[in-house]
């Protein structure tokens, strides 16, 4: 047997392997009843500030309604390897959303900084909370600066990945610590049970927060996971293989939606020239410009964003007005301000109305397996585009 045959059955059995070990966490899951998550429910597994951070800075906060006083904090100081041995744990004030005031105009000042960890003795623990939004810029040298000579700054996110060069501007690598969900949290969330009454709700509402941070980090069963480890770790030549080849295969995919919805509107919006917005979509903010042709106010561009699943709006496809330096009134209910880039967005929907992230390989398989669902989404995507230019064009747009 040739080598790319030998190449190939060997993927596909480290594939067959591990889909078995997928299949079990999934009935095992199924047998908890842990697909019933409130979180999820409530659309809401995303969502950093709502979410995340509101439910790291109530468990946190020692004079929290959870309480425990200072023992979740005192764990998740140990968790991270913070010096807090000279602290009164106690008298320590946690807070999600610290506001620096608006955002100036070369980025070096304002924001909110996620979750804001402040020490009697002065001292602060500054964390920047990341799921699936992109960095914003100078973002981490930002937050630095807040009171810089006896603060530490965290860069929390899924998985330890590094800050973008541009939020970290001149920041050097030790500046700041990266502490992961998917490591640094769920152990520490593992700790806050064993300490916890058996049956309590808080409990049940760290068990639900923790179900939700499996799901989102792909974490498995123990026991499970273990066995995974095994088969990865015996076929390693194999499963770097597959993983090399991820994200080309899901990039291309992607990539191929992208250009669809582009031919789509070039072909309905005849007085908009529509382009790509980045060579491929494997960029963090993979798009498609839309400029209208012949207008006064240049300024105005409309933007699709994201086709990576990345980016603003923790991964959410949006269609709306880049324009840094105008406002503009949201007069519909789906629109609203995304940012300072963003005046006016509408988000982008399926056809039973969920919020579009192709971050969700649900969507990239049915993408990939069925053509009619393809077409039907490049047509969904091109049609709410559509709404939303004709929308803006009264409102806004004025010609030559």
């Amino acid at each position: 047997m040739s080598e790319r045959k030998l190449e190939v059955k060997s993927v596909e059995t480290l594939l067959n392997k591990s889909g078995e070990l997928i299949k079990a966490d999934l009935a095992l899951r199924k047998e908890k009843g842990e697909d019933f998550n409130i979180f999820s429910i409530l659309g809401m597994d995303n969502n950093e500030a709502k979410t995340h951070s509101a439910m790291l800075s109530a468990l946190l906060n020692p004079i929290g309604n959870h309480y425990q006083n200072e023992k979740f904090l005192e764990l998740f100081l140990k968790e991270i390897n913070y010096d807090y041995q000279k602290e009164d744990l106690k008298k320590v004030k946690v807070q999600a959303e610290h506001y620096l005031g608006k955002i100036s105009k070369d980025y070096l000042s304002g924001g909110f900084i996620d979750l804001l960890i402040s020490f009697p003795s002065g001292k602060a623990i500054v964390i920047e909370n990341k799921i699936k939004a992109g960095d914003q810029p100078k973002q981490m040298y930002r937050y630095s600066l807040y009171k810089e000579k006896s603060s530490s700054l965290y860069y929390l996110n899924l998985f330890g990945g590094e800050p973008s060069s541009d939020s970290l501007h001149t920041l050097q690598d030790d500046a700041y610590s990266i502490i992961t969900y998917n490591n640094h949290i769920i152990k520490w969330l593992e700790n806050c049970l064993a300490i916890v009454n058996n049956g309590s709700v808080i409990e049940n509402a760290i068990k639900q927060y923790q179900i939700l941070l499996k799901k989102i980090t792909n974490s498995m069963d123990e026991n499970l996971e273990k066995q995974l480890q095994e088969i990865i770790i015996n076929n390693l030549e194999e499963a770097k293989y597959i993983f090399s080849h991820y994200e080309k295969a899901t990039t291309g995919i992607k990539e191929k939606f992208r250009v669809a919805v582009r031919e789509k509107l070039s072909n309905l919006l005849s007085n908009y020239t529509i382009e790509l917005g980045s060579k491929d979509s494997s960029g963090l903010y993979s798009s498609i410009w839309l400029y209208s042709k012949g207008i006064k106010n240049k300024n105005i561009v409309v933007g699709l964003e994201s086709f990576s699943g990345k980016g603003h709006n923790e991964g959410r496809m949006f269609i709306g007005i880049l324009d840094k330096e105008n406002e503009y009134e949201a007069v519909e209910e789906s629109e609203y301000r995304l940012n300072s880039y963003w005046p006016l967005v509408r988000d982008i929907k399926t056809k039973i109305g969920n919020s579009l992230n192709l971050s969700s390989t649900n969507i990239i398989e049915q993408m990939f397996s069925n053509p009619v669902y393809f077409d039907a989404m490049v047509g969904e995507v091109a049609n709410q585009t559509i709404d939303f230019v004709e929308s803006i064009q009264n409102r806004y747009i004025t010609y030559r």
